[in-house]
């Protein structure tokens, strides 16, 4: 009998073990602190149509550099449309970090004149890439206002036909640059509600490295159609002070620019 009854004792106690562990593992689990959910990369992409004018100095080696200008509403009279234009911006985020990237691609023919004694106009046919790419971290994030810091570089690829005609005669040159600025900037939003909101961003580089100078400021006013849709329009300014081995690029490009930036 005290053999049973030990048995019995034991199974009991077993069984209240049993039931026991889920309850102090359930108590102990609400003591814990919850673990903070990993942060999600989001992306976007966004094609734009940017309508710049230009207007500045291009040479090319052996010949002198020639003056060109023409605004914004002239733009579809100087695009070469073979190929097409191509603009793109993208940014891959995760937090407060974040990686970006915008792309242009972009034919222009304009005329133009050269400076000096003698009266001398020019014909310039130009393709060119500029491709601005990096990182940024957000230092403010207070729900209505956002900051982020950035740096990263800018490529710039020309390839320019230029054609010079005077009283004596026509004179012609080809050349292409590659080259490579760093770059340093912000860009920041503030939502205004009902899906409306202000982004503004503006970055410098060049510094000698490749460009003198380049640098560039952007404004929109932006339009949450949906948590994956965004349009916006604004103005862009870009700038370049560019001039090595007889290769000048000293211009400014500006006008109005519409977008669709789509998230997912």
């Amino acid at each position: 009998m005290g053999i049973i009854r030990a048995l019995v004792l034991a199974s009991a106690g077993t069984a209240a073990a049993l039931f026991a562990v889920p309850a102090i593992a359930a108590d102990v689990a609400t003591q814990l602190p919850e673990a903070a959910p990993a942060p999600v990369w989001t992306f976007t992409a966004e094609p734009y149509f940017w309508m710049a004018g230009l207007n500045g100095r291009v040479g090319v080696r052996g010949l002198s550099p020639v003056d060109i200008d023409f605004n914004f509403s002239q733009i579809f009279n100087h695009i070469d449309w073979s190929p097409p234009p191509v603009m793109l911006a993208g940014e891959a985020r995760n937090g407060r970090y974040a990686l970006f990237t915008d792309f242009i691609y972009l034919g222009l023919e304009a005329d133009g004149t050269s400076p000096g004694p003698l009266a001398l106009s020019a014909e310039v046919n130009m393709k060119t890439v500029v491709w601005s790419f990096g990182g940024s971290y957000r230092v403010v994030d207070n729900g209505t206002a956002t900051l982020d810091v950035l740096a990263g570089g800018r490529l710039w690829y020309l390839d320019t036909d230029l054609t010079v005609t005077g009283p004596l005669g026509v004179r012609e040159a080809s050349g292409s640059k590659t080259w490579v600025d760093p770059l340093i900037g912000v860009a920041g939003d503030v939502a205004l509600g009902k899906g409306f909101g202000l982004h503004g961003e503006a970055d410098v580089g060049g510094f000698g490295v490749g460009a003198d100078i380049d640098w560039q400021v952007q404004g929109t006013l932006q339009y949450r159609y949906s948590d994956s849709l965004t349009l916006e329009a604004g103005y862009r300014y870009l700038a370049v002070d560019y001039d090595e081995d007889g290769f000048v690029f000293d211009i400014a490009m500006q006008g109005p620019i519409i977008g669709a930036r789509f998230r997912f």
